[in-house]
C-alpha cells in the first residue's frame, strides 16, 4: 500500500536527515509521480535543506543569498499586508 499524503510529508523531512531506502523509497517515489502537491513540497524541502546547508557552511552568505532571502521576504511581507487589507 502506498503512503498517503500526510506520511509522504513525514518521509520528505525524514530523507533529508537520512536517505530513504528500499521499499519505502519506491513508494515514496510512486506517491510523487502521481501527486503534485506532494511532489511540489517534496523540492520546497530539498531547496530549503539545500539553502540552509549553504548558509552554515559560508561565514557570511554572498550577496546573491541576501538579494534572494530580502526579495522573497518583501515579496511575502507584501502578499501578508493585501491579505490583511481584504479581511
Amino acid at each position: 500500500m502506498l503512503p498517503n499524503c500526510k506520511q509522504v510529508a513525514e518521509q520528505a523531512s525524514e530523507n533529508i536527515d537520512q536517505p530513504l531506502t528500499g521499499i519505502r523509497w519506491l513508494k515514496m517515489k510512486i506517491h510523487l509521480l502521481m501527486c503534485a502537491y506532494c511532489n511540489r513540497y517534496n523540492k520546497q524541502i530539498q531547496i530549503s535543506s539545500n539553502m540552509v546547508s549553504s548558509i552554515c557552511q559560508e561565514s557570511q552568505p554572498n550577496e546573491d543569498v541576501r538579494i534572494n532571502v530580502k526579495k522573497t521576504f518583501d515579496e511575502m511581507h507584501c502578499r501578508q499586508d493585501k491579505h490583511k487589507e481584504t479581511d
